[in-house]
């Protein structure tokens, strides 16, 4: 009998998971759906305008140009999170290790967001907690992991706000926090803010163009790297923190 039982949970536990997987499906066909219609609507509209003579005068026809290569570049980006989200729910990322100062992602990372940031009229801070500690990971894989946390923390903080990366080591791994001024997530969202697609309120999990799979992707990223994610409000807002073992095992294939 205790068999039996065990049976029927073990076989409730699977089919609880097995739903949860199809629902998760389902949401990423809705989001296929909007956000890569999106930038192809805009792109045909004004195409034919420009192709109809609609507009004609230069600053105009410029303007349409300039408005066009930026909704191709969102539609080439969507299309990449597709792809590296795909490799890894197929667990085909590969990830070529080398050895990185945490201090050069930290600062590579500020650098790369610094135009962002400037666009926003944020200010961006680095902290380090100590020096010297170097991890073994992946770095283009990696530093999109702090590019995905940075420019969506960015986004969701008011002008004027402060966003900082606060890193360090302690024992066995390493850290690496984004902290903003967003005002926190709703503690119905904050739970779910990694899955695939999901849209939270203001859409806590994208920012306003790359679609919902940035912190799907990021957290991908970091398992496979041996490494944790997680997330927690603050008085301003939140930090998303990332733990990563200062020894790598072995690089996953």
């Amino acid at each position: 009998a205790k068999e039996l039982e065990e049976t029927s949970v073990n076989l409730e536990a699977a089919r609880s998971r097995e739903a949860a997987m199809e629902a998760s499906r389902r949401e990423l066909v809705a989001w296929v759906s909007h956000d890569l219609r999106t930038p192809l609507a805009g792109i045909r509209a004004m195409s034919e305008a420009l192709e109809d003579g609609v507009v004609s005068d230069r600053p105009t026809v410029a303007r349409y140009h300039k408005a066009l290569r930026e909704e191709a570049d969102r539609l080439a980006g969507l299309v990449d999170d597709l792809f590296e989200l795909s490799r890894i729910q197929a667990g085909a990322l590969r990830l070529e290790m080398q050895c990185v100062p945490l201090r050069d992602l930290v600062s590579d990372a500020l650098a790369g967001a610094a135009g962002v940031a400037r666009a926003k009229n944020v200010n961006l801070e680095g902290r380090m907690n100590g020096d010297g500690a170097e991890l073994s990971v992946s770095l283009p894989e990696m530093a999109r992991v702090v590019r995905n946390l940075l420019e969506n923390a960015i986004h969701h903080t008011p002008s004027d706000g402060t966003v900082y990366i606060e890193a360090g080591a302690a024992r066995d791994h390493a850290f690496l926090s984004v902290v903003d001024a967003c005002g926190g997530i709703p503690e119905s969202d904050i739970g779910r803010v990694f899955e695939v697609a999901f849209r939270g309120e203001a859409s806590r999990t994208s920012d306003h163009k790359r679609g919902g799979l940035g912190l799907a992707i990021s957290k991908g990223i970091v398992e496979a790297h041996h490494g944790d994610i997680a997330v927690h409000n603050e008085v301003e807002g939140c930090r998303f923190t990332v733990k990563l073992p200062l020894e790598q095992p072995h690089a996953l294939a």
